[in-house]
């Protein structure tokens, strides 16, 4: 898991406007240690908690990406490219895109160094290609989230 992925639960809480203090209320925990350890990977999250934090962070994209990291085995049966539903969405959806590409990029130069994809990149070569189409559903559906977007009345 990349470091996003590891920090994903405090990235929701941080777009949330929330600090560790306000979250742990919310949430219903008792310590700031116990939130630190879900937000840095040191403890597993319980459903129930990730229910609570798609609530108090008004993330409801956090389901699913809870459930893909959870039992990756289910992961290709859901896609995270959905139509966002808040601005909390939104943004998951743009850390998920990035965190990704990062992962992708390493691997697409190891491949097209030589200019050539040999036999034995050739697999890889496809998880690339569908990890890439899967990264620009997310950052598409962001931006369609965006287009779609009021826009209120300026100074």
């Amino acid at each position: 898991m990349t470091s996003f992925g590891k920090l994903c639960y405090k990235t929701c809480r941080e777009q949330a406007g929330l600090t560790q203090e306000q979250a742990i209320r919310l949430l219903g925990i008792a310590e700031v240690s116990t939130l630190s350890r879900y937000e840095n990977g040191h403890a597993p999250v319980s459903q129930d908690m990730v229910a609570a934090m798609i609530k108090a962070y008004r993330i409801p994209a956090l389901a699913k990406w809870h459930v893909v990291n959870a039992n990756p085995d289910l992961v290709s049966y859901l896609r995270m490219a959905d139509n966002p539903l808040t601005d909390g969405d939104a943004m998951l959806q743009l850390e998920l895109a990035e965190d990704s590409l990062a992962d992708e990029r390493t691997l697409l130069k190891s491949i097209l160094r030589n200019g050539k994809v040999s036999v034995d990149e050739a697999d890889k070569k496809d998880v690339i290609v569908n990890s890439l189409r899967d990264i620009s559903r997310l950052i598409l559906s962001a931006a369609n989230y965006l287009e779609q977007r009021e826009v209120g009345g300026g100074d």
